[in-house]
């Protein structure tokens, strides 16, 4: 049993995910093919960055995770009526971009340059791990060859362990 002036769910919001723009004065507003009014939608787009177009306010679009979380979900596709309002990129939106392009860029060469140095120490490593697997195996050849010098010692001369005395073989 809920508690006194809660409810077992939580509400659900009904409504339109599109964020209302402001609209441009002295534009009419255009019916798209569906006929419903349309909406103003700014693009995300490079080539089009922030200008403002008409468009339908059924078509489906990628909704944000706020959106999907509480429940504004826009219907499903009906038209992809468009109709631009600006025709021009702003200067400031576009120097914008550029310094975005700037960033990416550097960005990804920020990333190209680690990488490289990842992989020039992973180099360096295997490099280590080579040499001391070389100094191990080399080691293992020594003893070897002094534990055969020493069986080659014994024998020739047999009596040497009943003497107590160790086999030369440096």
């Amino acid at each position: 049993m809920p508690r006194r002036g809660k409810s077992k769910k939580p509400p659900v919001w009904i409504g339109d995910a599109f964020v209302p723009l402001p609209l441009p004065s002295g534009v009419p507003i255009p019916m798209c093919f569906c006929g419903d009014a349309c909406k103003v939608a700014k693009s995300d787009e490079e080539d089009t960055y922030k200008q403002r177009y008409w468009m339908c306010a059924n078509y489906a679009f990628d909704p944000t995770p706020r959106q999907i979380r509480i429940g504004l979900l826009s219907p499903p596709p009906l038209c992809d009526f468009e109709q631009w309002i600006d025709t021009e990129i702003k200067q400031v939106d576009k120097e914008y971009m550029e310094m975005c392009k700037k960033w990416e860029v550097e960005r990804l060469a920020r990333l190209e340059k680690r990488r490289q140095e990842e992989a020039a120490e992973k180099d360096r490593q295997e490099e280590q791990q080579r040499s001391l697997a070389t100094e191990r195996r080399e080691e293992r050849e020594q003893k070897l060859e002094h534990v055969c010098r020493a069986k080659a010692a014994m024998e020739e001369n047999p009596d040497a362990l009943r003497k107590g005395k160790w086999p030369r073989c440096t």
